[in-house]
């Protein structure tokens, strides 16, 4: 009985709590932040929207001026003069200098640019998409480490249990070693309970292992080192709500798949009001000034000089390009629509499963504190039967079975009933940190 209430205290702290808000240990939320700051996968998605950032205000100096200076020179050939008779005189009039030299500034300023805005809207749309690809994979790598929280202590707790239950077979074994002194138990019992030690033993090294591969995963997210850092003591105040009220309306309003996908619409709708635009007409101003020769009547000054007009550029041919950039965007855009119809309704079964999976685990949980009660009544009675040599040390080891069998399997549901709960949770797109 000592051993029942101590498991049923242990997994009484594991027990998640329903709540309206979702709360965790303050050492999952530090786990958090650090693997925000630390993994490296979490930086490059940040530079990722930084990019974004920047092609928006790329995109938007398409309403910018664009001035540029220019020095040059040429030598032209050939200048030959115009020979001119006016009252029966003959000249020469030369008009253009053999030595052309330029030194100016010019500057096309966009007056009238249908592509720039769509081109903004497009790269605000992209915007979006990475930020919520970045809190997408936030959400996934905060409840990946909460998984790692509940599945390292979950191992925990299974050697406590695996440790008891060496303890109980150490001490059968030494029993079975009197027994045989007394002449009341044969060799072949001591080799069957030195067998189940062995078996238990290996059992009990290959659950250890498993918890340092979880501290390994845990330490690559983290940047943390070590393997005992999260401690029974930490869980006391951690709760997750099953989301009651209406949590397909919840999920597809806050999941953030729904979201990306959302995104990926509308940029994939500002490709095509830009792929329509293409073949829209641009107009621009243009001015310069600056100092060159070859100005009438001395070709050969330099001169100040400047020129302010406007400039209407409209496409007329450019082959089939447009056409299929048309098409191509407008497929892109059904291809879009499709992927978040599929995105619905992969959450909608994601949904109905978990829950499915939550009525299994709470069906299991009701009946097992009955089961571990059986368990250990019948082991206790298989013990005395045992001493007063009524049982064999078969019967002897089944009962031991069932009893840890009984212990491990409520551990079990209830640490399967806290992954339902978080994967409900991280559906419906709810955060702690």
């Amino acid at each position: 009985m000592k051993n029942i209430v101590l498991f049923l205290l242990i997994c009484w702290c594991v027990s998640p709590i329903c709540a309206q808000d979702i709360s965790v240990p303050v050492l999952v939320k530090s786990l958090t932040e650090q693997s925000f700051q630390k993994y490296p996968k979490v930086q490059e998605m940040q530079d990722i929207v930084r990019m974004s950032e920047i092609r928006i205000d790329l995109s938007k100096a398409g309403y910018f001026p664009i001035a540029s200076g220019d020095i040059s020179y040429r030598r032209m050939y050939p200048t030959d003069p115009i020979s001119m008779t006016i009252a029966g005189r003959t000249s020469e009039i030369k008009i253009m200098p053999a030595d052309n030299f330029n030194a100016g500034i010019s500057l096309v300023q966009p007056l009238l640019d249908f592509k720039t805005s769509a081109s903004i809207n497009k790269s605000k749309s992209d915007m979006a998409t990475s930020v919520d690809n970045l809190e997408s994979f936030k959400m996934q790598l905060a409840y990946q480490l909460a998984q790692l929280y509940y599945g390292i202590i979950f191992i925990n707790k299974s050697l406590v249990v695996q440790g008891q239950q060496l303890e109980l077979i150490q001490s059968n074994i030494k029993l079975i070693e009197a027994k045989i002194k007394n002449g009341d138990a044969l060799a072949y019992d001591l080799v069957s309970m030195q067998v189940r030690y062995t078996n238990s033993s290996n059992f009990y090294t290959d659950t250890k292992n498993q918890l340092n591969k979880q501290y390994n995963i845990l330490n690559m997210l983290t940047g943390n080192a070590g393997a005992s850092y999260v401690s029974d003591t930490t869980i006391s105040d951690h709760c997750f709500n099953m989301a009651s009220d209406s949590i397909f309306t919840l999920a597809m309003a806050n999941n953030l798949d729904i979201k990306t996908a959302n995104d990926k619409i509308s940029s994939a709708k500002c490709e095509v009001v830009s792929s329509d635009r293409s073949q829209l007409p641009t107009l621009n101003l243009l001015a310069g000034t600056g100092f060159k020769n070859g100005f009438l009547p001395d070709i050969n000054e330099i001169r100040f000089n400047y020129y302010v007009g406007a400039a209407l550029s409209i496409p007329i041919f450019s082959g089939s390009r447009p056409y299929y950039q048309r098409k191509i965007s407008r497929i892109n855009l059904s291809t879009t629509n499709a992927a978040l119809e599929t995105q619905r309704v992969t959450l909608n079964k994601d949904l109905l499963n978990v829950m499915e999976d939550a009525k299994k685990n709470k069906t299991k949980l009701s009946s097992a504190d009955t089961l571990i009660l059986q368990a250990s009544m019948a082991l206790k009675l298989a013990s005395d039967r045992y001493k007063n040599g009524v049982i064999t040390s078969v019967e002897l080891l089944t009962a031991q079975t069932n009893y840890q069998d009984a212990l491990l399997s409520r551990l079990q549901y209830e640490y399967n009933l806290l992954l339902t709960k978080l994967e409900m949770n991280r559906l419906v797109g709810k955060r702690w940190w």
